[in-house]
């Protein structure tokens, strides 16, 4: 029998006010639509909670933040620990993290958008886009097209010129060096993980549209997603009064603060946007479908979609399961015999982040870290390993409590 606390709760106190109470700014509300949650999952939130603190403090990780997204409803939100090791600033719900490699399902769904708009093409060949572009292999690099590039799937070596890319370098100085690299695979068939290439987008994007990929980004994601904090510039998260500090542990096994640097804010496609965990909710919301004025379900099932296997089962170490691996249009998709997410990781300049979800249960959770640390390495798993144990034990015919939609919920 579930415990009656669960339940009185849900009915006595507006979920966002519980959940919310390490920040200082207003909680999230739709105003649109009843918040609906049941006892069960609420009482999964609380045991997610509990071990993800009791994780972090072992981690020994100076703070996070966590977003979890259900049926369009911003069920979880929440700041945790420090700003910067050794002061007493919090982290709430607008503090800005780097997301790293998170980015990269950015630029895939903004591509999604401009080929919606007729301004770009999958199948299009890249050296109709940058004529600049070559490889040792003139055939190969005459075929691969822009679902390649986008898809780590161009048949080049793993992280082709990243180093490039780091010592802040821009495009116009880097493709040239492409007509040196050789293949190692078929063009759609071969996966190795690109930062540089990758990028390459920002310079098709800008010739095809005359607009920078910065200004794009936010016209068409940041701005309609109500993703008010996020940015692309390290003059924007250095001004900021609200950032969580990225950290390194020192010899003595502490976490010490270090300074914000520059790198790949020259290739924010590939790694440089900065974001609150609430705008990740937000943008949580646009991933699961529930934002059509934005992005098409037809384009989101395309960039989801397996598009080339990732042999390496390292990736997923750990995973539980994992039956196989792909990548789609900036995105991993993970399987198992049984299930599916689409996740991805970032790391940049001492930050992790995580973000995953499950489309046919429309449930999707991100995670924002100012450290690396090994509970970053298994916050997702455990999340939803857990989450459709859950559900495996949940019985038919549970009560929803439902919040009015003009309740006002407050932190």
């Amino acid at each position: 029998m579930r415990k009656m606390s669960s339940l009185l709760l849900l009915v006595l106190f507006p979920v966002f006010s519980i959940l919310n109470k390490n920040t200082d700014s207003p909680a999230y509300a739709a105003d649109d639509a009843a918040s609906v949650i049941s006892a069960d999952d609420w009482e999964f939130i609380q045991e997610f909670e509990e071990d993800f603190q009791t994780k972090l403090k072992v981690s020994g990780c100076p703070g996070a933040a966590v977003a979890i997204v259900k049926n369009d409803q911003i069920i979880f939100l929440k700041g945790y620990g420090y700003r910067k090791a050794g002061r007493k600033d919090t982290v709430d719900t607008e503090t800005l993290f780097r997301i790293g490699s998170l980015s990269k399902g950015f630029a895939g769904l903004l591509t999604a958008q401009l080929v919606e708009d007729g301004l770009l093409n999958w199948n299009e060949k890249i050296r109709n886009y940058l004529p600049e572009f070559d490889l040792k292999d003139h055939i190969q690099a005459n075929r691969i097209n822009l679902q390649h590039l986008m898809s780590h799937s161009t048949g080049i070596q793993r992280h082709a010129y990243t180093d490039l890319t780091e010592r802040g370098l821009n495009f116009k100085r880097i493709i040239p060096h492409f007509s040196n690299l050789p293949v190692y695979g078929r063009e759609g068939k071969y996966y190795a993980y690109q930062n540089t290439a990758f990028s390459f987008i920002e310079e098709i994007m800008l010739r095809n549209t005359g607009m920078e990929y910065s200004e794009l980004l936010k016209n068409k994601i940041f701005i309609p997603a109500q993703m008010e904090l996020a940015s692309t510039t390290f003059q924007e998260i250095k001004k900021s009064d609200n950032v969580a500090y990225p950290h390194v542990v020192n010899r003595w096994n502490h976490s010490v603060s270090t300074r914000l640097n520059k790198k790949y804010y020259n290739a924010v496609s590939a790694g440089g946007i900065n974001a609150s965990i609430r705008d990740m909710a937000n943008w949580l919301r646009v991933l699961l479908g529930n934002r059509p004025d934005i992005i098409s379900h037809k384009s989101l099932d395309f960039i989801f979609s397996p598009l080339v296997k990732n042999p390496d089962r390292r990736s997923f170490y750990g995973w539980g399961g994992v039956e196989e691996n792909y990548y789609g249009i900036g995105w991993r998709v993970v399987n198992w015999p049984d299930r599916s997410i689409i996740y991805h990781g970032g790391s940049v300049n001492g930050y992790r982040s995580e973000i995953a979800f499950d489309r046919k249960l429309n449930i999707g959770i991100c995670v924002l870290f100012s450290s690396n640390n090994r509970h970053a390495n298994q916050v997702i798993p455990d999340f939803f390993n857990n989450y459709y144990r859950h559900r495996e034990e949940i019985k038919s015919g549970k009560k929803m409590i439902v919040h009015s939609p003009k309740e006002k919920i407050t932190s």
